[in-house]
């Protein structure tokens, strides 16, 4: 089988349109039945980023070959020799698939996604009739038509095919849903909000629905959407699209899919029961699912704020539509069966190919009307493919300038959510995030720009990181004297990457060699230890947390045990002085910008919280000065002076407490850079004896 696509719907290998979701699955498990399937995708998608990571043979079509210049198809299908080829792009099936399926020996198959005569004629489009001409020509160019529901095999019948077979779609289970405990109400709606009856439906959901729901319920959007619908995130809560769907399905209370027109089955409607949820919607959202008496609450558009509302105030209902139709879709739906079920259709309609072919190639009329490109591809069409370029950041040793496409990273692995993010994020935001990232130490982060916006993509703790990132640079505004970011969005639901994106400030790294630019960053951390202790409330506790190291009997081992143990003595009374403050938690020169005329900026918020100050008086000393090229004391004289300046009261550093928390953060070090950054674990191990002595009282830290 060769099944010609486009990446119009997909990030990487991630479906993020309904047909989209139904060619990926359908043809991953006929391939994973053992089936000879190939994937031929016209690659329109810049967020496409060509992958190896599909689950069934995939060949990149450049986007000439399919629309402009197809006879280049027929080398592809002369060498693959499939013997079926299926379309489910009505005008290129019209335009050439009778001929090309005949150069290659194959039968045509037509897959019917939508009646497009009605759709367009819900929508008032008055394109309807061409629409209908269109489809009538592709099911007599077909040797056969496949549909996902009666209701669209009898359109396809009354449009003059003669060979229909109805393959439903299905979903993969997956394990049994977890019962989550008690949290907040959230309804939940899944769909592509380009495609207009999900538009229309989402515009409802916040005209309607919203208004008629107690407070404090959440209504939550699932999938990439227009910024034309930005202005409904004041009564809904719009994600994007997400990678993990099922997490954040088990995480609801009750799905909605109120639809007033549309066709096909909802594989939206299918993902919502295999998660164990119990769903409200109208007739046209069952279509094709048989009865939902027993396992969803069927209405019209008029009646569904209230069965949503009892529904949320009946938890022993919701769960018994629950069990009821997972079990519907384990024993229907799994894409498994239904993969059965394409593989004797095709089987059915090659046969037939070979001993009485009923394909007749479409008329003058029809294969002109079929070259207007339809309204979507004009938005595709000037677009082209790149492959990002990825530069890494060395924390504490400043941007290296080298670049990885390296799929085997952490990056790589997590390429689709973080393409998702970055969607949702543009989406959300209604701007464009070059797609060059900076990738972060570690792989912990991804930071992509825009001409006045940041965002970050967190790939490790990433709702951990994204909420302390998000209440650091809320509480730093109030900052005397300093530039820090304002917070333009964040999400860091789970079921996907947490992201956040925040105003981009101007200027520069302060440059070592540059003699003024010490005691400026004496003065930033004290401006961020002035803040007033009141408005801590929504930050959380900063402490490093300092883990056991293997035995090893390396030197960077051996320096780190000696660390443990001077802690171990010393940290009784050494956390007595300890004074609570704001920490930004990575205070260095690599965090602060400097522009002509302008206060200094601070970025890299996701360490911040609330404990001792001297962890970034540590920061500081150790980074800057003692593996750095700053002098320490003209870092602590500006620190001191500062402070002074901004509260009379303040005390001077003490030594003996800096040295205690230069001893903490050199440890904390250590026991990832072992394996991470030998050479700063070379560092760190060669500073030892001098910290030990600090620490010990006999050499001065001030």
């Amino acid at each position: 089988m060769a099944v010609l696509f486009d990446t119009a719907g997909f990030l990487r290998t991630l479906p993020i349109t309904g047909a989209a979701a139904r060619t990926a699955r359908l043809n991953q498990w006929l391939h994973h039945h053992g089936a000879d399937t190939t994937l031929l995708l016209c690659d329109l998608n810049p967020d496409s980023r060509p992958s190896g990571a599909w689950p069934l043979p995939v060949r990149y079509l450049p986007y000439e070959s399919v629309y402009e210049h197809p006879q280049r198809l027929r080398l592809h299908l002369a060498e693959l020799a499939p013997d079926v080829l299926v379309m489910s792009n009505t005008q290129l099936t019209v335009r050439y698939g009778r001929e090309l399926a005949d150069s290659a020996g194959s039968a045509l198959i037509y897959e019917l996604h939508d009646d497009e005569a009605a759709l367009l004629c819900s929508i008032g489009d008055e394109g309807h009739d061409d629409a209908a001409v269109l489809q009538a020509a592709a099911c007599a160019a077909a040797d056969g038509v496949i549909t996902f529901t009666e209701r669209d095999a009898t359109t396809a019948r009354a449009l003059g095919a003669t060979a229909v077979h109805v393959v439903p779609c299905g979903v993969d289970p997956g394990p049994p849903p977890i019962p989550q405990p008690g949290t907040a109400a959230r309804v939940v709606f899944v769909g592509n909000m380009y495609y207009e009856p999900n538009r229309r439906a989402v515009q409802w959901l916040h005209d309607v629905l919203a208004p008629a729901l107690p407070n404090g319920v959440v209504i939550e959007i699932i999938g990439r959407y227009p910024s034309s619908l930005r202005a409904l995130a004041d009564r809904l809560r719009l994600r994007g699209p997400v990678r993990d769907l099922r997490t954040v399905l088990e995480t609801a209370t009750v799905a909605v899919a109120p639809l007033d027109t549309g066709a096909g089955m909802k594989l939206k409607v299918l993902d919502y029961l295999a998660a164990g949820l119990p769903v409200v919607g109208t007739a046209e959202a069952f279509v094709g699912i048989g009865e939902p008496e027993q396992w969803a609450v069927e209405t019209g558009l008029a009646e569904l704020p209230e069965q949503v509302d009892a529904l949320l105030h009946d938890e022993v209902r919701r769960r018994r539509l629950g069990k009821q139709g997972r079990r519907l879709v384990e024993q229907r739906y799994s894409w498994s069966t239904h993969a059965s079920n394409a593989r004797a259709a095709y089987r059915a309609i090659a046969e037939q190919y070979r001993t009485h072919p009923r394909g007749t190639p479409p008329g003058a009329a029809a294969r002109e009307l079929a070259a207007t490109p339809p309204y979507w591809l004009r938005e595709w069409r000037s677009r082209r493919t790149t492959r990002p370029t990825t530069t890494h950041k060395d924390p504490g040793r400043g941007m290296s300038d080298y670049t990885t496409g390296n799929d085997d990273s952490i990056v790589g692995e997590l390429a689709e959510d973080i393409d998702c993010a970055r969607v949702a994020a543009e989406a959300a935001l209604d701007l464009k995030f070059t797609e060059n990232a900076i990738v972060g130490y570690g792989q912990r982060s991804m930071v992509f720009l825009a001409e006045t916006a940041v965002l970050k993509v967190y790939t490790d703790r990433g709702q951990e990181r994204a909420s302390r990132e998000s209440a650091g640079l809320r509480v730093a505004a109030h900052a005397a004297d300093l530039c820090i970011p304002d917070v333009l969005a964040h999400d860091e639901m789970p079921g996907h990457l947490s992201w956040l994106a925040c105003t981009r400030l101007a200027g520069t790294q302060p440059a070592p060699d540059v003699e003024n630019t010490t005691p400026i960053l004496g003065q930033v951390a004290a401006r961020l230890h002035t803040l007033p202790t009141h408005r801590f409330d929504e930050l959380t506790g900063h402490r490093r947390r300092l883990r056991e190291l293997p035995d090893g009997a390396t030197l960077p081992h051996q320096a780190a045990r000696q660390l443990d143990a001077a802690l171990a003595e010393m940290a009784p009374l050494a956390e007595q002085h300890c004074t609570r403050g704001f920490v930004h938690g990575d205070c260095s020169s690599r965090n602060v910008l400097l522009a002509d005329g302008q206060s200094p900026g601070v970025i890299d918020f996701e360490g911040s919280g609330s404990g001792c100050c001297y962890d970034d008086l540590a920061a500081l000393v150790l980074h800057e000065s003692l593996l750095g090229p700053r002098d320490r004391h003209a870092l602590l004289d500006a620190y001191d002076t500062e402070r002074r300046r901004l509260d009379p009261a303040a005390a001077a550093v003490r030594g003996e407490h800096l040295a205690y928390h230069l001893v903490i953060r050199a440890r904390w070090i250590m026991q990832w850079a072992i394996d991470l950054d030998p050479d700063l674990a070379a560092e760190i191990t060669e500073l030892t004896p001098w910290l030990l002595t600090a620490l010990a009282g006999t050499e001065e830290v001030r």
